[in-house]
């Protein structure tokens, strides 16, 4: 009883609190909207990849005529968009626009191409790259598709007949020759409204800390502690309630900044809302213990809060949360941060991402509280909570 008396004071004295409701509830909302709405083309959806068309040198070698098979693939739908020919009269023409950066890639046609696959001949083709890798890509992959085709043709028409090689044709359906996609997370993506959706709520989950400190350190500096020890009222029921109530107020904090961001900005949590919940109280927990162990060893208010404020905005930083850092720095010094755990798996969760890439993100997050909680436990036992 004496617990949960203490943690409804705590309640109403936390509610009654102007600053308290400006820093945990409307701050966070400025901060997503703001930082979603100004970083929209740094994080999150990039505008969509385009293929720019390449200037192909066709060289026929021996000086004859041009390639009936050549000039009917270039001219197909699926390639028009994507090469460019021009006929070059020579090799060493081909080769020094190549290096001026008139043409992007070379393609040297062997003499009689058309009569000896025809005959039954190995379709080849000589291909001369240029200075830019993408060019090369496009159409390397185009020319290699060609030979591939025509190859397989020979192929068939050798072994099974013509027969075979018309019936490929007549199931054969037209469709585009490339398509541009994100193969990962089965094509879905995040916004800069997710991102910093999620990475404001750890980070203010983390500044509940200040409340823990406040709330512990105004009872000394108010003098009302020792007044309270006085009475028939345990030390640790004291304790325990006050970090109750602070707990209580922390998750209505959470569930409002998903439930308000989802509802104003349209941020999408994902298909978990269970394991969104259980990380997000894994996340009140470690952010409960450490305050403790930050204020049971610390003599005045002032050095818990800039304990506090150091680590929580450090770690935001290091985790990527603030801003967009390289891969290498956020998955090795950022791993040690609560935060890279939390947020990893909460932008998994939006990308519905499988349970098997979340667990090992869960199962981080339960040893790190438990070391807390041990360690917040020790703490309170060595120094404990009196005036």
């Amino acid at each position: 009883m004496n617990i949960l008396i203490i943690a409804v004071y705590e309640l109403r004295r936390l509610t009654r609190s102007r600053w308290v409701l400006m820093t945990l509830f409307l701050l966070p909302l400025v901060l997503i909207f703001l930082l979603g709405a100004s970083l929209s083309e740094v994080v999150g959806d990039k505008k969509a990849e385009t293929i720019e068309p390449v200037k192909v040198a066709v060289v026929n070698a021996g000086g004859t005529g041009s390639s009936e098979m050549i000039k009917a693939f270039l001219e197909s739908a699926n390639i028009k968009d994507y090469i460019i020919p021009h006929e070059a009269k020579t090799r060493q023409e081909a080769e020094s626009g190549l290096r001026s950066g008139i043409y992007g890639y070379a393609v040297v046609v062997p003499k009689d191409f058309d009569s000896g696959v025809q005959s039954g001949g190995k379709a080849e083709l000589e291909f001369i790259l240029g200075k830019d890798r993408v060019d090369n890509t496009v159409a390397g992959t185009a020319f290699d598709n060609f030979l591939s085709i025509m190859n397989y043709k020979q192929a068939a028409a050798m072994t099974l007949g013509p027969e075979a090689v018309a019936a490929a044709a007549d199931s054969h359906q037209e469709g585009t020759a490339v398509k541009l996609g994100d193969l990962s997370n089965g094509g879905r993506t995040y916004t800069a409204s997710q991102f910093y959706a999620a990475s404001m709520l750890l980070m203010f989950l983390l500044y509940s800390g200040l409340t823990v400190t406040h709330s512990l350190f105004s009872e000394k500096d108010n003098h009302t502690l020792y007044r309270i020890n006085s009475m028939p009222v345990k030390g640790s029921d004291l304790f325990i309630g006050k970090m109750l109530g602070i707990a209580i107020v922390t998750m209505v904090q959470c569930a409002a900044i998903i439930l308000l961001s989802h509802w104003l900005f349209g941020v999408y949590w994902g298909n978990r809302p269970g394991l969104l919940a259980l990380f997000c109280l894994l996340m009140i927990l470690a952010s409960l213990t450490f305050s403790v162990i930050a204020c049971m060893f610390s003599k005045k208010e002032t050095e818990a809060t800039s304990i506090i404020n150091v680590i929580t905005v450090g770690m935001t930083f290091l985790s990527g949360g603030m801003a967009p850092l390289p891969d290498s720095w956020v998955n090795s010094i950022g791993a040690f941060t609560l935060n890279h755990w939390t947020l990893q798996a909460v932008i998994r969760m939006m990308l519905h991402s499988d349970l098997e890439q979340i667990l090992p993100n869960l199962w981080m997050m339960l040893l790190i509280c438990l070391i807390l909680f041990c360690a917040a436990i020790l703490s309170y036992r060595k120094v404990g909570y009196h005036e």
